[in-house]
């Protein structure tokens, strides 16, 4: 069963484990490392996860993806 969008005050409710799905989508950023808290405060994640429900790609967006067989081209410099 699928959660209401809104919540009775029409709020789209945030849960922490929305939270940790969305740090868990970030590269490089566990949701236990100390910059967790900090990149939540400073780019706006809550804000960010209430957009992208209320948009309704929000779980495209936390889907694990696999890792590009070519990732190594990123720190290529020749």
């Amino acid at each position: 069963m699928r959660q209401p969008l809104h919540d009775l005050f029409g709020h789209i409710p945030i849960y922490w484990h929305d939270i940790e799905n969305w740090l868990l989508a970030v590269p490089r950023l566990a949701p236990d490392s100390p910059r967790a808290a900090s990149y939540i405060k400073n780019y706006d994640v809550v804000g960010k996860i209430s957009r992208s429900k209320a948009r309704g790609d929000f779980e495209s967006i936390i889907a694990r993806r696999e890792p590009s067989p070519f990732w190594w081209i990123r720190f290529h410099w020749g």
